[in-house]
C-alpha cells in the first residue's frame, strides 16, 4: 500500500499533551457560554478581570448594602452606583463586605463571611471590576506589560482579560528569551509556533484564553499552521468563496474616514473593492469581493496568500530581526520602519486561526519599548495592513506610533491620556464618516485639530 503519511500522524497522536485536551473541553464551555454575544472590537467596556481567591479586594470608599432580605443590592455613595445581586441575600452581603478589610484574601473573606461558595461567586460576578477592586493584582501585571499595549483601544485594567494579560507577559518574555532565533530561519519557524501555544494556553499550558475572533468559535489550533488554500470559484454573478481562510475586509469606520485617511495617505486605491498584493514576490494576499454559503451579499474580504512559503516566514524574520537591531541601536525611525512592515506582513500572512493580532502587537510592542520606551493600542491597524500599500502602512503606523506611543511613569496618567485621545478619535471618525462630501470632511479634520492626528488623519 502507499505511504500517504498515516503512519507519521498516527503515531504523532499519542504526544498531543494532555493540556491540549483541556484547553479544547474547556474552549467547549467557553462558546456555550458566550453563545450569542460578540464584542470584537472590545468596543464595550466590561469586566473580564477573573477574581481569583488569593487576591486582596478593595471595595470603592462609600460602598453600602442596601434592598430588600432578599435582593441586595450595593450602592456607592460617592459615584451613585448602584448594582442588584442577583441570588444574594442582603445579610450575605453586608456580611461579606464586612469582612474585606483590604488584608484578608477572598478565601479568607468566604470564611469569615460564612457564605456559601456559590453565594460568593455570585456577589463577585455582580461587583468584581465595577465597584470591588483587586488592585495588588492589577500592579503586579502591569509593572510587567502595561495593560494599554495588549488591548485594540486602551480601557481599564478589569476590562483585560486576566489569562490574556499573563500569557502576553509569558509570550514576551520568552520571545526576549529566545531572540537567538530570529537569527536562524528554521528556529524562527518553531519560535513563532511556541509562542501562538503561549498566547492560548501560557507557559504552564493551563492558562486558557478564547480569542474573540468569530474563528474561535469554530477552531483554535494552537501553534498549528491555518495553511488551508483559499478556494474561490468565479462565476457571472461574481465570485463564490468556497473555503479556507478569510479576513473581513469592511472599512470599520465607515466609508467617509477611510476615504479620508487613504488619501491623506497617498494611496486612494485602498478604498478599492478588490485589490491585489503589490508587494512583488511572494504575494502577501489580496482584496476581493466575494460570497460565501454563510453571506447574505458579496462583501470586501482579504484571503492570504496560500500556501505558506519559507519565503514568508523569511520576509517576517528579517524584518522583525531588523526592527529589533534598529532598537537597540536607538534608532527609532528605522525601528519603526521595519515593525511596520513586520506588523502588515503577518497580519496578511494569517499564519494561525487566530489570535494573530495579539502576537503580532506584542512582538511589535518588544520593539518599541526598546525604540521609544513603550508600546502603543492595536487600534484599527490591522484592518489598515489588510487594505494599505507597504508605502502607505508605514505612513499610518508611524503616525499611530506618534499619537498612541505614551512613555509616561503613572500607569493612571498613561492610561487616562490613551483614553482621552482614543475617544477624540472615535468623535472625529463618526464625523467624517457623516460629512456627506470631501469639502465636508475636509471641514470636519480642519475643526478638529489635534484629535485629527489621534484619527490617524494627519
Amino acid at each position: 500500500m502507499e505511504d500517504d503519511g498515516f503512519r507519521e500522524r498516527a503515531a504523532s497522536i499519542g504526544r498531543v499533551p494532555p493540556e491540549l485536551f483541556e484547553y479544547q473541553r474547556w474552549l467547549a464551555g467557553e462558546r456555550k457560554a458566550t453563545s450569542g454575544q460578540r464584542d470584537y472590537l472590545f468596543s464595550e467596556t466590561k469586566p473580564r478581570f477573573e477574581p481569583r481567591k488569593e487576591d486582596v479586594p478593595v471595595a470603592l470608599a462609600g460602598l453600602e448594602v442596601t434592598g430588600k432580605p432578599n435582593a441586595a443590592r450595593v450602592r456607592s455613595t460617592t459615584t451613585g452606583v448602584e448594582i442588584p445581586l442577583p441570588g444574594v441575600k442582603r445579610a450575605h452581603a453586608e456580611r461579606l463586605l464586612s469582612a474585606m478589610d483590604g488584608e484578608r484574601t477572598l478565601l479568607e473573606v468566604g470564611w469569615q463571611a460564612k457564605v456559601e461558595p456559590t453565594v460568593m461567586a455570585r456577589f463577585l460576578r455582580a461587583t468584581f471590576g465595577r465597584v470591588l477592586m483587586a488592585p495588588a493584582a492589577v500592579v503586579a501585571l502591569e509593572q510587567q506589560l502595561s495593560g494599554t499595549e495588549i488591548v485594540r483601544f486602551p480601557c481599564v485594567p478589569y476590562g483585560i482579560d486576566r489569562a490574556y494579560w499573563e500569557n502576553m507577559i509569558a509570550l514576551r518574555q520568552w520571545f526576549e528569551a529566545e531572540r537567538d532565533g530570529l537569527e536562524e530561519p528554521r528556529r524562527f519557524s518553531q519560535l513563532l509556533r511556541e509562542l501562538h501555544v503561549i498566547a492560548l494556553m501560557g507557559r504552564s499550558l493551563k492558562s486558557f484564553y478564547k480569542p474573540a475572533s468569530p474563528v474561535a468559535d469554530h477552531t483554535v489550533a494552537p501553534g498549528s499552521w491555518f495553511d488551508d488554500p483559499v478556494r474561490l470559484r468565479p462565476t457571472d454573478a461574481g465570485t463564490i468563496f468556497l473555503d479556507g481562510p478569510r479576513v473581513n475586509a469592511s472599512l470599520v469606520g465607515g466609508r467617509g474616514y477611510h476615504e479620508a485617511l487613504y488619501d491623506s495617505l497617498g494611496d486612494p486605491g485602498a478604498l478599492d473593492d478588490e485589490r491585489p498584493s503589490d508587494d512583488g514576490e511572494p504575494s502577501w494576499g489580496k482584496v476581493v469581493m466575494v460570497r460565501s454559503q454563510k453571506d447574505d451579499a458579496p462583501g470586501p474580504w482579504f484571503c492570504p496568500p496560500r500556501p505558506i512559503e519559507d519565503a514568508h516566514l523569511d520576509a517576517l524574520r528579517i524584518s522583525l530581526h531588523s526592527a529589533m537591531q534598529a532598537a537597540q541601536g536607538g534608532n527609532r525611525d528605522e525601528a519603526l520602519s521595519h515593525a511596520a512592515h513586520f506588523h502588515r506582513r503577518f497580519v496578511r500572512l494569517h499564519p494561525f486561526h487566530c489570535a494573530n493580532q495579539s502576537l503580532a502587537m506584542t512582538l511589535v510592542g518588544a520593539v518599541l519599548t526598546r525604540s521609544h520606551g513603550a508600546g502603543m493600542p492595536h487600534l484599527l491597524l490591522d484592518h489598515l495592513a489588510l487594505r494599505l500599500s507597504p508605502l502607505a502602512y508605514e505612513r499610518a503606523f508611524a503616525r499611530a506610533a506618534a499619537a498612541f506611543i505614551i512613555d509616561e511613569p503613572n500607569p493612571a496618567r498613561r492610561l487616562a491620556i490613551l483614553q482621552e485621545r482614543a475617544q477624540r478619535s472615535f468623535d472625529i471618525i463618526r464625523k467624517t464618516s457623516a460629512a456627506t462630501s470631501a469639502a465636508a470632511r475636509r471641514a470636519a479634520i480642519d475643526a478638529a485639530g489635534e484629535a485629527a492626528s489621534f484619527a490617524l488623519l494627519e
